[in-house]
C-alpha cells in the first residue's frame, strides 16, 4: 500500500525491467548504419554504374535491390560491431545487444522505406535524362533524406568510435601499430598492387588504396586488437603492449643485434637461390631497389602481426587450454604460426619455375619453413619488435646480395 510508485517523468531503478521505448546508443547506430550502407550500394553506387555506362538501365531496379541487401548487411554487421565495443560508459555488453535487440523492431519498416528511397535514388539519371518533373523532384528528395542519413550514421559513428577508443586499454601502442600497418600496406601497393588470388585479378592504384584502408581497419585492427590483449594477459614480459621506454634501451640494443645478424643468417643461406644456377629473379632486379626494400620492409611488418603476434599467440593460448606445458605450448604455438606461414605463402612457390621436386622442397625449407621457425622463436623470446627488425634483416640483405 505505502510502495514508492515512480512518476512518469523519474527514471527507473538501476536492475528493473521496465519497459523502454527509447533507442540508445548501440541500436541508434546499427539502424543508422544498416540504412546508410543499404542506401549507398543500392542506391549512389546504382547511379555512378550508371553514368559510367557499367549497367543498363533496364537491370537499374534489379541492381538496386541486389545492391540495397548488401549494403545493409554490410552496414549492419559494421554497425553491431561498433555498437557493442562504442557502447556507453557504464552499460555492459549484454546491455548493449538488448539495445540492439529492442531497435530491430524500428530497423525491419525503416529498411522497407529504405529500400524504397535507394530506388528513387537509382532512378535520378533515367528521371533526368527523360525530363520527368516528378519523377525528378521525388529522386532529389530522396538524395537529401540518403544524404540526412549518411550524416547521422556518420556524427554516431563518430561518437560510438570515440567511446571504443576510449575503452581500449592498448590504444597508445595499437594506435602506432595500427598506423604503421596502414603506411606500410600503402607504400607495398603503390610499388606492386595486390593481385587477389581467389580472382586472378590484379587491383588498379586506385582500388589498391582503397584495400590498403579496409585492410588497415576491419583485418589487421582485429589483428593487433586481439593479439596485444592476449600478450599482456599471458606473456607481460614481453611488454608487446606498452611503448617502450627508457629502461628498455639496454635490452632494445641486444634485441636489434640478435635480429640483424639472426636475418644476416637467413639471407646468406637463401642466396644460392638467386646467385647459383637457378638464379631466381630477386625483388631488387624485378622492383627496383627502393621498391624492394619498401617490400621487405612491408613484408616484415604485415607478416610479423598476423602470423607472429597472433597466431602464435593464440596458439599459445589454445595449447595452454589443453594443459600443455609452458615449453611444450610455446613449441606447438611456433609450429601453428610456421604451418599457417606456409600454407599461405606455398601458392606462390610453383610460379617460380623451380625445376624438380626436390628444389621446390629445398626453397620452401631455406625461403619459408625455417625463416618462419626463427621468427617465432625471436618474437617468443624477444618480442615483436625483434622478430620484424629480423624478417625486415633477411628480405632487405637478400634483396641487395642478389643483385
Amino acid at each position: 500500500m505505502n510502495a514508492h510508485t515512480p512518476r512518469p517523468h523519474e527514471p527507473a531503478a538501476a536492475g528493473t525491467n521496465m519497459p523502454h521505448r527509447g533507442i540508445d546508443l548501440p541500436a541508434a547506430v546499427v539502424i543508422s548504419w544498416t540504412l546508410a550502407g543499404g542506401m549507398l550500394f543500392g542506391g549512389a553506387a546504382v547511379v555512378l554504374m550508371l553514368i559510367t555506362n557499367r549497367l543498363s538501365g533496364h537491370l537499374m531496379l534489379t541492381a538496386s535491390a541486389t545492391l540495397f541487401a548488401l549494403g545493409a548487411v554490410i552496414g549492419l554487421a559494421h554497425g553491431v560491431a561498433l555498437g557493442i565495443f562504442g557502447r556507453p560508459e557504464g552499460t555492459t555488453v549484454r546491455q548493449a545487444w538488448a539495445a540492439i535487440v529492442h531497435g530491430l523492431l524500428y530497423l525491419v519498416p525503416s529498411l522497407l522505406l529504405g529500400w524504397l528511397l535507394a530506388g528513387w535514388v537509382a532512378a535520378m539519371p533515367m528521371a533526368l535524362g527523360g525530363k520527368h518533373l516528378i519523377a525528378t523532384a521525388i529522386s532529389a528528395l530522396a538524395w537529401l533524406v540518403m544524404v540526412v542519413t549518411i550524416y547521422f550514421a556518420g556524427s554516431i559513428g563518430l561518437r560510438a568510435a570515440q567511446l571504443a577508443f576510449a575503452r581500449w586499454p592498448h590504444r597508445a601502442a595499437g594506435t602506432v601499430l595500427v598506423g604503421a600497418t596502414l603506411v606500410a600496406l600503402v607504400a607495398s601497393f603503390l610499388v606492386q598492387p595486390p593481385t587477389l588470388w581467389p580472382f586472378a585479378t590484379r587491383l588498379t592504384t586506385e582500388a589498391a588504396m582503397l584495400f590498403a584502408v579496409l585492410a588497415t581497419i576491419w583485418f589487421f585492427g582485429p589483428v593487433i586488437t586481439v593479439g596485444l590483449w592476449l600478450v599482456k594477459r599471458f606473456r607481460p614480459d614481453l611488454r608487446e603492449a606498452a611503448l617502450p621506454s627508457s629502461d628498455t634501451l639496454k635490452r632494445a640494443g641486444l634485441s636489434a643485434a640478435i635480429a640483424v645478424a639472426s636475418g644476416l643468417a637467413l639471407a646468406v643461406i637463401a642466396l644460392p637461390f638467386y646467385r647459383g644456377a637457378l638464379h631466381l629473379p630477386s625483388d631488387a632486379a624485378r622492383l627496383g631497389v627502393a621498391g624492394a626494400m619498401l617490400m621487405a620492409l612491408s613484408d616484415a611488418f604485415t607478416n610479423e602481426l598476423f602470423f607472429r603476434l597472433f597466431a602464435v599467440t593464440v596458439a599459445f593460448v589454445l595449447a595452454a587450454r589443453i594443459h600443455a606445458t609452458g615449453a611444450r605450448a610455446a613449441v606447438l604455438a611456433i609450429a601453428a604460426g610456421t604451418v599457417l606461414d606456409l600454407l599461405f605463402h606455398l601458392r606462390g612457390v610453383p610460379a617460380l619455375g623451380l625445376p624438380g621436386a626436390g628444389s621446390l622442397v629445398a626453397f620452401a625449407a631455406v625461403r619459408l619453413a625455417i625463416p618462419s621457425v626463427a621468427f617465432g622463436y625471436l618474437f617468443w623470446k624477444r618480442g615483436l619488435a625483434t622478430a620484424v627488425g629480423a624478417h625486415l634483416t633477411a628480405g632487405a640483405a637478400l634483396g641487395l646480395l642478389a643483385l
